[in-house]
């Protein structure tokens, strides 16, 4: 009996697992995670930590009964992968409980080891410090939320970092009860996501909640004292709090993949090919450790978002299992909602466009989500860049208060993925209906203000 054995019980991980054991019932497949969980939903944290989601376990895919019964998965939970052998295909494990040791053969090993902070070695003194947390596992999401409900309202609760996860973190921290400062070294907020003329927009919204921001404010250090955190030292001055949130800094944990003498890609993380195998031909890695293509440049690109590392486990696992299955790549979508405000992009920016040779033109419009004479309608801005020699879609941004930011956003990536033109853009046959959307919607309507330069007859490629 063939063996596959699984480092790392993550969403891709699990994934690739249960995709291989499905198609290959023969298969004998072993998992080994770290901590309790697995198949865990880590962009749920924020959201626990603000009492939304009242129970961790609701951040489970499926409890660890349903690989174990029902798909006959050999999981280990709290099992530390110690080494492994290429030569003689084993992995070396201990048992975190236990201290147990010991070694199996495999067949196939997958290596789903995802991402890590990079707050610890940024800020050694955060790890004397009981009310600093940096997001490490789900467990994080409970450590953080037992802090904070535990101080008394109107405590200060100090977010470094202005990414996603650090918004989302500023929204539900407010909603108990904290005061909340956002502390991003970067000149505007969502420097990653957002033009500076959109992110103005998100930060209105966070002043307009009670948030204070402070923006092109790099955190030098923290101040320790009787093992709590008091303050960060800035250039503008010591910020005080009263608990401490990193959001910023991740890498891939690739350590394991380096001991065993796989190729680390030019982004510092593991490379595969479309298949999701290594350089070594039984090895594949999925998640948030891997590298891939970007599907607008052809670059390679480091993505730690769960669509792409789910995604990666289905197509490792059908591999595996005899099925061929490819994953070709993504073009950087990403959401998040802060308080009333929803960003989204997708591709490049203008500016990105512009460093990496392209000549790129820009559409941007503000309108509405509804027509103009329904009730609830909601104002967006949205921004589409093109290519002005070949009218290639390059990217698109929106900012709005309301859900429907995302599918815009997302007619957008599809038409990314398919390497699609402005052209295909005003074809694009979107759906209306009064209380829905208007009937020249903002995607539309952007695609007539680029092709006032492209001209309105689609080029031959």
């Amino acid at each position: 009996m063939a063996r596959l054995v699984v480092i790392g019980g993550g969403a891709a991980g699990m994934a690739a697992a249960s995709r291989a054991k499905r198609l290959n019932k023969s298969l004998d497949v072993v998992v080994f995670e770290r901590t309790g969980w697995v198949s865990f939903a880590l962009c749920g944290i924020p959201y626990h930590v603000g009492c939304i989601v009242k129970r961790l376990d609701d951040l489970l895919y499926y409890p660890p009964e349903e690989f174990i019964k029902k798909r006959g998965i050999d999981l280990r939970l709290y099992t530390e992968v110690t080494g492994v052998d290429l030569d003689s295909k084993t992995v070396y494990y201990r048992n975190l409980k236990t201290g147990e040791e010991g070694k199996i053969e495999f067949d196939y090993l997958l290596l789903a080891t995802g991402a890590r902070s990079k707050a610890p070695k940024i800020w050694p003194e955060i790890n004397e410090a009981e009310n600093v947390f940096y997001i490490k596992h789900l467990d994080s999401a409970r450590e953080i939320r037992d802090y904070a409900l535990k101080l008394k309202t109107g405590s200060r609760a100090v977010v470094v970092g202005a990414g996603y996860v650090g918004l989302e973190l500023a929204d539900t921290l407010s909603g108990l009860g904290l005061k909340v400062t956002v502390v991003e070294a970067l000149d505007h907020v969502a420097p990653r996501t957002l033009d500076p003329d959109l992110a103005e927009q998100v930060e209105e919204e966070l002043k307009t909640n009670g948030v204070e921001v402070y923006t092109g404010t790099p955190v030098k250090e923290f101040k320790i004292s009787n093992g709590k955190a008091t303050a960060i030292v800035t250039d503008k001055g010591e910020i005080e709090g009263d608990l401490f949130i990193v959001g910023v800094g991740i890498e891939p944990n690739v350590d394991l993949a380096k001991e065993m003498g796989l190729r680390i890609g030019e982004t510092g993380a593991i490379w595969t090919e479309e298949h999701m195998r290594t350089s070594v031909d039984y090895v594949y890695a999925v998640g948030d450790a891997v590298e891939h293509k970007d599907l607008v440049t052809g670059r390679m690109v480091w993505r730690p978002f769960a669509p792409i590392a789910n995604k990666q486990g289905y197509v490792a696992g059908s591999n595996i299992a005899g099925r061929e299955a490819i994953f070709p790549g993504s073009v950087g979508t990403s959401t998040f909602k802060t308080f009333n405000m929803v960003v989204a992009r997708t591709g490049l920016s203008k500016a990105e466009a512009e460093k990496l040779g392209y000549n790129a033109i820009e559409a941007k419009l503000n309108a509405r989500t509804k027509a103009h004479y329904m009730p609830g309608s909601a104002p967006l801005t949205l921004k589409v860049v093109a290519d002005a020699d070949t009218g290639k879609l390059l990217g698109a941004q929106a900012v709005g208060k309301s859900d429907t930011i995302l599918w815009r956003i997302n007619v957008i990536a599809s038409l990314l993925t398919t390497g699609g033109t402005v052209w295909d853009l005003f074809a694009s046959d979107i759906g209306y209906a009064p209380p829905l959307a208007p009937v020249w919607d903002a995607l539309i309507v952007a695609a007539r203000l680029l092709m006032r330069t492209l001209g309105e007859k689609p080029r031959k490629q």
